[in-house]
């Protein structure tokens, strides 16, 4: 019988989770092989690079944006005050 609710993106996503899985397999099999100072290593690096490095980030495009906030009030003041 036909199917009549064929997807035209079923079998890429098929594909698609099968490499996934496949990619977890392969990640849990590297974990079992790691040592434990390795294995915190790993971990101490991966919370760096998810909760420190975009904070960091933030802040520097924050202080970026509040410089360029204030130069802006600087440079015509300073326009006026040569006028007079």
């Amino acid at each position: 019988m036909k199917d009549i609710n064929w997807a035209p993106g079923n079998t890429s996503f098929r594909a698609f989770w099968s490499e996934l899985c496949t990619y977890a397999r392969e990640g849990l099999a590297a974990l079992r092989i790691m040592s434990w100072p390795m294995l915190l290593g790993c971990c101490l690096g991966l919370a760096f690079l998810i909760t420190i490095l975009p904070l960091a980030i933030m802040l520097f495009a924050l202080v970026m944006l509040l410089r360029w906030a204030s130069s802006g009030d600087d440079t015509h003041a300073g326009t006026q005050a040569e006028n007079r």
